[in-house]
């Protein structure tokens, strides 16, 4: 007997739009205060180098938090079941939180 299992493909369009790194900021204290996660303390771990990356999930409503630190950037991505957001934003301008 031949066992199925159910596949789910989403194809989704990427957008590319641009903002100032400040308003993101801004974004992101509105989110933190809304969900109650920790974000910008855990993004000062990553900024001082004690971890590579961090994340948040919430089960219902779906949404998924998650921050990784690279040489020059902190990529942040944000999703829910219909969205994928993504950001990057230069070390250099983090330093002031």
């Amino acid at each position: 007997m031949t066992s199925f299992t159910k596949v789910l493909s989403r194809k989704t369009e990427r957008e590319l739009n641009y903002a100032p790194s400040e308003n993101v900021l801004q974004e992101l204290k509105i989110f933190e205060d809304q969900e109650g996660w920790p974000i910008f303390e855990n993004l000062r771990m990553l900024i001082n180098g004690k971890a590579d990356s961090f994340s948040f999930t919430r089960d219902s409503p779906y949404l998924y938090f998650y921050a990784r630190v690279t040489e020059e950037n902190i990529t942040l991505k944000m999703k829910t079941r219909e969205d994928e957001t993504e950001f990057r934003i230069p070390l250099r301008q983090l330093n002031l939180i």
